[in-house]
């Protein structure tokens, strides 16, 4: 993955690497919590510490939870079926939750139905399965 340089101000750099822990602890949870999604927490995770630290940032890339998840796609450029299914699984219940606290709102409603159509045709379609 292309490195990038991490931000010259000293505050900043210390909320990019508080959003990352942040973000590293929920995408951590993730892993066991069907309701919070890994891989995008780990993506921000990524980011923030690339702006915030470059030795977290490596850190990171080489530990065994980042390579379990979203190294492996990075790499493979693939997912298992399970993982797609964890995917999906996940998705529809958060969005099955915010339907239910949403259905009053059509807006809402129709946002979160083309989200959850979004996510059914990109790991149908785009994501190949790896076998």
């Amino acid at each position: 993955m292309k490195t990038t340089e991490q931000h010259s101000n000293v505050v900043v750099r210390y909320i990019f690497l508080t959003i990352g822990a942040i973000s590293f602890c929920l995408g951590t949870a993730g892993i066991v919590l069907p309701v919070l999604p890994t891989v995008p927490f780990y993506m921000l995770t990524l980011f923030c510490l690339a702006r915030g630290s470059e030795r977290f940032h490596r850190m990171f890339l080489e530990s065994s939870l980042y390579q379990k998840t979203v190294g492996a796609y990075e790499r493979d450029k693939a997912l298992t079926l399970r993982t797609k299914l964890s995917i999906l699984t996940s998705v529809t219940a958060i969005m099955m939750i915010g339907a239910y606290f949403s259905r009053n709102i059509p807006i809402a409603l129709i946002i979160m139905s083309i989200v959850w159509i979004a996510h059914i045709i990109a790991l149908a379609f785009i994501v190949k399965t790896q076998k």
